[in-house]
C-alpha cells in the first residue's frame, strides 16, 4: 500500500481540529485546501498520531452527534 506523506501543516490542522470536526468534515477541509485525503487515510493518520500521543482523548459530544447524523443514524 502506498502512503502519501503528510505535511507538517496538515498534521497540525488534524491535531487542532480532531475533536471538533467529523471525518467527513476533515475530508472536506483537506479537499478545499487542494490536498485531498480520503477517510481511510485520515483515520490511519489519526491512529498514528494517537499512538505518538500527539492526539489525546476523543471527539466532543456535539461532534459525535454530527458524525452519527452524517451516517444517517437517528440521534435522540
Amino acid at each position: 500500500m502506498l502512503r502519501k506523506n503528510w505535511q507538517r501543516d496538515e498534521e497540525k490542522l488534524l491535531i487542532e481540529h480532531y475533536k471538533t470536526l467529523t471525518i467527513l468534515e476533515l475530508v472536506d477541509m483537506f479537499l478545499r485546501m487542494g490536498r485531498p485525503r480520503n477517510q481511510d487515510s485520515i483515520n490511519a493518520k489519526i491512529k498514528r498520531l494517537k499512538a505518538e500521543e500527539k492526539i489525546e482523548g476523543g471527539k466532543t459530544k456535539k461532534t459525535i452527534k454530527r458524525a452519527l447524523q452524517q451516517r444517517g443514524i437517528k440521534v435522540g
